[in-house]
């Protein structure tokens, strides 16, 4: 016995109605219980200057020496960056941090095998070896200039 148009209808209404329930059961804005042990973030925001001009595309990693937590972003084309820690601009944790600074490129992006070229001099991408570091605080501003100087890899 085949279905007819109607029992056809009903079951791809069901489907779509339980598909649909499904896909919003996971999306809450209640905190999960990992949420609320999280540190507190503030704002923090800044530029990276290579050699005195903005440098866009280059990754800044905060390193946090008190939470085990990093926060990061990316330059746009000003040298600009607005940190994440967990959600997209919630910023940095309070306290001292390790910076770490870097700007890869991929060689040829139609080889078979990806070549991945380093930018900057590489002491900035290692917190130990960079020399820099930052401050958060939880009274604002955070803001930071982070100044790169040295001879660029083979990307430009």
């Amino acid at each position: 016995m085949s279905a007819t148009p109607m029992t056809r209808r009903c079951c791809t209404l069901v489907i779509v109605l339980a598909t649909t329930l499904l896909t919003f059961a996971g999306c809450s804005s209640r905190p999960d219980k990992w949420a609320a042990k999280r540190p507190k973030t503030y704002p923090a925001k800044g530029r990276v200057l290579w050699d005195g001009k903005p440098e866009e595309g280059i990754v800044v990693s905060l390193d946090s020496k008190v939470h085990n937590v990093s926060a990061s972003a990316i330059t746009d084309s000003t040298g600009a960056f607005k940190l994440k820690t967990y959600k997209t601009g919630d910023g940095a944790v309070a306290g001292e941090h390790a910076v770490r600074l870097e700007k890869r490129i991929v060689k040829d992006p139609q080889a078979l095998i990806v070549v991945e070229v380093v930018i900057l001099p590489k002491k900035y991408a290692d917190p130990k070896t960079s020399g820099i570091t930052a401050t958060v605080v939880e009274k604002g501003p955070n803001e930071f200039t982070f100044e790169v100087t040295g001879p660029r890899g083979d990307g430009k």
